[in-house]
């Protein structure tokens, strides 16, 4: 029922949460994107890799973020989300620095791990974050609802996606050229990038809820969160469902180089290839923000695993200089799922525990990756559309079963 709003929230508070929803904004947008992404394939080579070793390291970057993902959500929502993110954001450009003098396999799994450490203490605040103040927005009207505070939230969701895409491209094109000059100046740029979200992250004034511990422990607690996120069944599908869909689009983007390469695109020219790739995951935020927030949850599951589908399916029949650029739907069907696929998790979860539940969501994601990435590095090893196949035959199934099982819900 409609109540009328008093204030921003319901506690006195003098923030502004236009202002720090920007904040937010920019933060995320900023720290999305990479400016060496293009050129990792190739500085892997360079330093002696091959694509199964890539993987690998991919692999134990995860399982360091999925050790400590929920354990660090669990301290931003007990303490603070901000100075979560402020650490997190000038951890990654220290680890980021380091990178850029890795010449080895080994140096490189030091640099992964050091930067999974750091990416974990911001991985979901900014999500939470973004639940929070888009709230208050809606609440600033004289009448609110649960209905206008969530609609509010899936459109900011959206948006935030599309400026995350945005930033994506402009970091892609303005690493084709750093990274023709130097891989490890393109990868070094990335710790500057990292160390401007930590400053704009210290101007956020965070007056979100904060967690009170049900347990007397930290772990008591923790494990209370993961037994009633699970014995919540609409929660449960949310999740396992959020993982399949947002990593069927993960393990494949490290073949996405060596797929252009091998259809006969241009060094040069990969860069801009991965600026079109984030250009069309922000068509599919955009198409997202206009359409799946009236949707049911079983359909805005459903539309990402029709559109990969299409687009790997004809790279898998034939690759080559025309056909590789189908990957841009997959691209199309990412920015769909990061426009819509977590708030129909955070939607389930409580104001209180909201970072603990996205990072929970992004652990089992994490879980699921890891033996993913190296299956499809493995196969990409022996035929580059088999890294597509195996994408196929891994997730979509999966996908499918889960949209069934939210359907059913209702």
């Amino acid at each position: 029922m409609p109540k009328r709003a008093l204030s921003l929230s319901a506690r006195p508070q003098n923030h502004n949460p236009i202002r720090n929803l920007r904040l937010v904004m920019f933060e995320s947008a900023l720290t999305h994107g990479s400016i060496s992404v293009a050129i990792m394939t190739p500085f892997f080579a360079s330093v002696g890799l091959n694509q199964a070793e890539i993987a690998a390291t991919q692999a134990i970057f995860t399982v360091v973020v999925m050790l400590l993902n929920f354990p660090t959500g669990w301290l931003a929502d007990r303490f603070s989300r901000k100075w979560a993110n402020v650490l997190g954001d000038f951890g990654c450009a220290i680890s980021y620095l380091c990178y850029a003098r890795a010449d080895s396999f080994f140096t490189v799994i030091v640099c992964e791990s050091l930067l999974g450490f750091f990416l974990a203490f911001s991985q979901g605040v900014d999500f939470s974050l973004l639940k929070h103040f888009s709230e208050q927005l809606a609440n600033v009207s004289t009448v609110t609802s649960e209905q206008s505070q969530e609609q509010s939230f899936r459109r900011q969701s959206a948006n935030l996606a599309a400026y995350q895409y945005l930033a994506s491209i402009l970091l892609c094109l303005l690493g084709g050229p750093v990274g023709a000059i130097s891989f490890r100046l393109a990868i070094a740029m990335n710790g500057l990038v990292y160390f401007l979200g930590g400053i704009v992250s210290l101007f956020i004034q965070d007056d979100s809820e904060k967690l009170d511990p049900a347990k007397t422990t930290p772990l008591g607690d923790m494990s209370r969160i993961v037994q009633s996120s699970f014995a919540n069944e609409k929660l449960r599908n949310r999740i396992i469902a959020y993982a399949i869909v947002r990593e069927m689009t993960h393990g494949i983007i490290w073949v996405f180089t060596p797929m252009l390469l091998a259809a006969g695109v241009p060094l040069t020219i990969v860069s801009v290839a991965w600026a079109l790739s984030s250009l069309a995951s922000t068509v599919g935020a955009g198409i997202a923000r206009r359409f799946a927030t009236r949707l049911p949850a079983w359909q805005v599951l459903l539309i990402p695993l029709v559109i990969i589908s299409c687009g790997l399916g004809i790279i898998v029949i034939h690759l080559n200089i025309l056909t590789v650029w189908c990957y841009l739907l997959a691209s199309i069907a990412q920015g769909w799922v990061g426009a819509s696929a977590l708030p129909l998790v955070q939607q389930e979860a409580k104001p209180s525990e909201q970072t603990s539940i996205v990072s929970l969501a992004k652990v089992l994601g994490q879980l699921v990756y890891i033996p993913a990435v190296w299956i499809i590095g493995y196969a990409a090893d022996f035929d580059l559309r088999y890294a597509a196949t195996t994408t196929l035959i891994l997730f979509i199934p999966a996908g499918l079963y889960m949209v069934r099982c939210i359907r059913k819900e209702s």
